[in-house]
């Protein structure tokens, strides 16, 4: 019997181990007065005035908890709020059917038009963008000086024969030094091939094949999917390309530089005498800023022309009005007719003047929402003194963006999202004590799968915390802590255990006085 026993404790020893090295694994969760608590519940609420969004029952079919990817688009996918259309282009017309088009306000990020944005184009000149761009971040002495040496003047020599001559160049003459930011000019203004084969050759220590890698490991950088460069100044090869979307990422980003604006913003150029030639006079070929040309608009602010028989004429423009900053890559746009005639004038320049006529008349600045506007609520507040059971949200400013005047602000979507980005929903919830203005999320504001922009979200006021409530709730953390379940399983296990033992002891006595008592007898 003893040895069976003995099995016995042995079996129950290791339960109770078990039991002890399973309660140690639990992980805490809150005690059940806590969790009745956390239920919570989210909804979008509308204005006093009325206007608030008439797309926010949408919101509440949509699944709980999204980070909102099916929200809206982003990067070459958004949706332009002119709904790919525009009244004054024939969609008919065949020679329209190569023009691929990407246009942007700046200061909001609104996408307002965008055409064939994805397919490849030839980029023509529009490629010394991209020269100026390393030439600025890989050359930080502007005064640096570069000679056209013979070398260089017969590679330049040998590509305007292949083309059949006649491509442009600034007239620089061999042996000519000019310094790095005179060769800015001459790229970004006559569109000199001679001057972008300069800095290449600078740049890339003495390769042109280096600088390309450059210039293609640059536009990867940049989030460019559809680019690829072959040279620094655009002259036609097959394997030379990109899309409207990728040159709107490329100009986006040399805007940031200071000399690049004022560069392409320059309507013509005077070197001053240099060690070979008096003056070079350098006129843009971008007329639309220049005064007297004909094609001069006065709200057009840069930035780059370009024109091949393969690409079609091309044309970058930046431009302001009213505070805000408009970038139109054009592509494509004809140049020969359908006979193979040239057509005039400049269909590049004529199409960008409808483009910002149109943007201007048609594009209001409008209020979406005002500072202090209710826009969402958190229908479930934690250890709130009096009962309070919700917090209303507000917008932290007012926010106005430019969209087409005939179109309504209740059109616009309104998503809110919480601190950790996800989309408010049923499992938020808000703990007391809050601090009224305190950030408690973002409002996305959407129109037509494009973000406008977005304001904070606040708290509209303070709650305060039960004192009782939260007595409560630190006790309850207290007995869901790790080491405190541990500490009280073990102790409850050992008492067990001792309980388990005395009482086998107590057996033991008894079946040996029980057995004395018989010897004796």
């Amino acid at each position: 019997m003893q040895g069976k026993e003995r099995v016995a404790m042995k079996k129950f020893l290791a339960f109770l181990l078990s039991l002890l090295m399973a309660g140690s694994m639990l992980s805490p969760g809150l005690p059940a007065f806590a969790q009745a608590a956390a239920e919570t519940s989210t909804e979008t609420q509308e204005e006093d005035t009325g206007s608030e969004i008439q797309a926010a029952g949408e919101q509440d079919t949509e699944s709980e908890g999204s980070t909102g990817s099916s929200d809206y688009a982003e990067g070459s996918e958004k949706l332009d709020i002119s709904q790919g259309t525009v009244p004054f282009i024939d969609e008919s017309d065949p020679l329209m059917e190569n023009l691929a088009v990407y246009m942007v306000e700046l200061t909001t990020d609104t996408l307002i038009h965008s055409r064939n944005a994805n397919e490849r184009r030839y980029p023509a000149s529009l490629t010394k963008i991209m020269t100026a761009i390393l030439t600025l971040e890989n050359i930080p002495d502007l005064d640096q000086e570069i000679t056209f040496t013979a070398e260089l003047q017969n590679y330049v020599y040998e590509i305007n024969l292949s083309y059949g001559g006649g491509i442009s160049t600034g007239g620089i003459v061999l042996n000519e030094t000019l310094t790095v930011e005179q060769l800015l000019y001459a790229i970004m203004l006559p569109s000199a091939n001679e001057a972008a084969v300069m800095l290449a050759y600078e740049i890339g220590d003495g390769s042109l094949e280096r600088f390309a890698e450059m210039m293609n490991e640059k536009a990867a950088e940049l989030g460019c999917q559809g680019t690829h460069f072959v040279n620094s100044n655009g002259l036609f090869e097959e394997d030379h390309y990109t899309t409207a979307y990728d040159m709107y990422l490329i100009t986006k980003y040399a805007l940031q530089f200071d000399l690049f604006r004022e560069i392409v913003s320059t309507p013509s150029y005077d070197t001053g005498p240099t060690n070979q030639q008096e003056n070079l006079h350098w006129d843009n070929t971008n007329q639309m800023i220049v005064e007297g040309s004909g094609f001069y608009h006065p709200e057009i602010t840069g930035v780059k022309t370009g024109t091949l028989e393969e690409s079609g004429r091309c044309l970058i423009t930046t431009a302001e009005k009213d505070g805000y900053e408009y970038l139109l890559v054009l592509m494509g746009a004809p140049y020969m007719d359908e006979a193979g005639n040239y057509i005039t004038p400049n269909q590049a320049f004529v199409l960008t003047a409808q483009f910002y006529d149109w943007v201007f008349d048609t594009y209001k600045a409008k209020t979406i929402v005002e500072k202090g506007d209710k826009v969402s609520s958190i229908n479930n507040v934690r250890l709130a003194k009096d009962g309070k059971d919700y917090l209303q949200l507000v917008s932290a400013e007012t926010f106005t963006a430019l969209i087409p005047d005939n179109i309504d602000v209740s059109n616009v979507r309104r998503i809110a999202y919480n601190n950790n980005g996800e989309r408010i929903g049923e499992n938020d919830y808000v703990t007391a004590p809050v601090e009224q203005g305190a950030k408690m999320g973002t409002l996305k504001l959407i129109l037509y799968g494009s973000v406008l922009g977005e304001v904070d979200l606040i708290a509209a006021e303070d709650i305060e915390v039960s004192p009782l409530l939260l007595t409560l709730d630190e006790i309850g953390q207290f007995f869901q802590n790790f080491w405190f379940r541990f500490v009280f399983l073990f102790v409850v296990l050992i008492i067990v255990f001792s309980i388990v033992v005395n009482a086998v002891k107590r057996k033991k006595r008894k079946r040996y006085r029980r057995v004395t008592r018989r010897r004796h007898f």
